[in-house]
């Protein structure tokens, strides 16, 4: 399959990077998507609101704050239709995990981990 598998996470860069099994209680949402999946964090790259620490695929790696991004996960993963170039993430029908109470449980302005996985 040629695309991304997205995880956003309160865990830090250094937590995430170590050994272990990842934290899984401090996800708080995944999704698979196309080839263009990956285009809404770099979107908020160049807007200034998103840093991006990784260039690999496995893992592209991104800090954004939580009044950033979780606005955006609001309003849905909006299924994706083919390529898409935009501000909203897109995915697969029916692979879309979001955990509402860790979402809820965020404060404005905590850093979130967003890992963008080279699924090719």
């Amino acid at each position: 399959m040629l695309g991304w598998w997205t995880v956003i996470t309160t865990e830090t860069l250094a937590q995430r990077a170590a050994p272990g099994d990842g934290g899984k209680e401090a996800t708080l949402a995944t999704w698979d998507s196309g080839l263009g999946g990956m285009d809404w964090i770099l979107e908020l790259c160049k807007q200034g609101k998103a840093e991006q620490h990784a260039f690999n695929g496995y893992p592209n790696r991104f800090t954004v704050a939580a009044s950033v991004v979780l606005p955006i996960l609001a309003c849905g993963i909006r299924e994706h239709l083919g390529h898409f170039n935009g501000p909203e993430p897109s995915a697969w029908k029916g692979s879309v995990t979001v955990h509402q109470e860790r979402i809820a449980a965020c404060t404005p302005e905590q850093m979130l981990l967003v890992e963008v996985w080279d699924q090719s």
